[in-house]
């Protein structure tokens, strides 16, 4: 019988020397990630060890933590098993910084509904190069479900579905930057027009996704990307000025 692989001994943290405060701490954490030294699923020391090894208080430990779960990197865990480990990683953390940004004006939601189509229009462009037919399972089980929710009438659903729609479009290139960037434009595109639009027409949506698919599927990515843009006009600009 095998014996279970050994994990790594967790990172030891070195004193702060200077500017003892939360600042410092969540820049020394961020660091050993961007090293290598803590990786997704890590458990940092116990609070109490951390501190010891950064010496600092606990107040500043705690703090730094707070900030680096609110910042997406870190979660804490309760009971016997629990603790500080590093995050997998969502899109939220782009979806959050980018929904700042339109706060504050930095960014229009016509250009938010530009990039993302532009976006959406360049990842089919790179499955065209490759000149094969990419492997359609997800999204035929996408459309199936997309089917359901919308007999149930399930509005709940049907976001979540169209939310998965567009990942499952960005994991045909394999190029995980193009899928968070993707996940997290669906996301705040969706956060943005819930409040302000009902339920798409059952019949125009069924209609646009199985096109889509099957464009792709008789390897004709032009008319693919020509039914997706359609789609995204009529999400991102009539219903958007009709609400």
């Amino acid at each position: 019988m095998t014996a279970p692989a050994k994990r790594p001994e967790p990172p030891v943290f070195e004193p702060v020397k200077q500017n003892r405060n939360f600042e410092v701490v969540v820049q020394v954490v961020r660091e050993k990630m961007m090293r290598g030294e803590l990786k997704p699923g890590d458990k940092l020391p116990p609070e109490r060890e951390l501190a010891k090894q950064l010496d600092v208080s606990r107040n500043v430990v705690r703090e730094a933590l707070r900030i680096l779960e609110n910042a997406g990197l870190v979660v804490t865990r309760k009971g016997a098993y629990g603790g500080a480990f590093v995050s997998e990683g969502t899109a939220t953390q782009m979806s959050q910084v980018l929904s700042d940004l339109i706060m504050l004006n930095a960014i229009k939601l016509s250009d938010l509904f530009e990039a993302r189509t532009l976006l959406l229009e360049m990842i089919l462009d790179q499955i065209k190069k490759r000149g094969t037919i990419p492997d359609l399972t997800a999204l035929d089980a996408n459309l199936v479900e997309t089917e359901e929710a919308v007999t149930a009438r399930d509005s709940a659903r049907r976001v979540a579905v169209a939310r998965d729609f567009y990942h499952q479009i960005a994991a045909l290139t394999g190029n995980t930057a193009l899928v968070y960037t993707t996940d997290a434009q669906t996301e705040l595109t969706q956060t943005f027009l819930q409040f302000r639009i009902g339920d798409m027409a059952p019949e125009v949506l069924l209609n646009s996704r199985r096109n889509f698919v099957e464009h792709l599927r008789a390897g004709r990515v032009d008319e693919a990307k020509e039914e997706l843009r359609a789609h995204l006009d009529r999400v991102h600009t009539g219903l958007w000025e009709r609400s």
